[in-house]
């Protein structure tokens, strides 16, 4: 016998939610600098900060199942979108352990022009676009000895599910 799913809903993405997981990024194109200095929080002996590019090709639509996490426990992540596009942002806290504290987890839908910076050592899913694809600046230090990315296959998936309509509602701020 199966045992049933579990099931979390989808989420706005917003500051205040999201600050037990790291930091939301929101440039709006408002003129000067924005600075993120939570990009570069990484343990003292790394030394090897890294940046690139990432593309993201296939929309997802919901209901999905999230099968496994990823962490990295010597440096935060950051994830900024170059243009305006939707995706998820899936997240849990870590236990004691190290392992994921499932009962944290949060599934948070980002709008256009929003971008997060994971802390170290939370517990996240890999990329979900929810448009067609998408580019993303991804800055992390790296250790150099492979050892930077934690991955887990989850027991028992989880269901992320949009019955309160927070993607509906956000569509019409989809990109031309």
């Amino acid at each position: 016998m199966t045992d049933k799913l579990r099931a979390v809903q989808v989420e706005p993405l917003s500051a205040e939610m999201f600050r037990p997981y790291g930091r939301v990024i929101e440039y709006g194109g408002v003129p000067g600098r924005h600075y993120v200095p939570e990009a570069f929080d990484r343990a003292c002996d790394l030394t090897s900060p890294s940046l690139w590019l990432r593309r993201v090709k296939g929309r997802r639509d919901l209901p999905m199942l999230v099968r496994h996490l990823e962490r990295h426990p010597y440096s935060a992540q950051t994830f900024l979108p170059t243009r305006e596009f939707r995706h998820l942002v899936v997240v849990c806290a870590a236990q004691a352990d190290g392992n994921p504290d499932l009962s944290t987890l949060k599934v948070f839908a980002a709008g256009p022009g929003q971008g997060v910076c994971y802390a170290r050592n939370v517990w996240h899913h890999g990329l979900t676009i929810l448009d067609d694809e998408a580019d993303f600046i991804v800055v992390m230090s790296l250790t150099g000895k492979g050892e930077d990315d934690v991955f887990m296959d989850l027991a028992q998936p989880i269901e992320i599910h949009d019955q309160s309509g927070v993607l509906r509602e956000a569509k019409g701020h989809e990109p031309a």
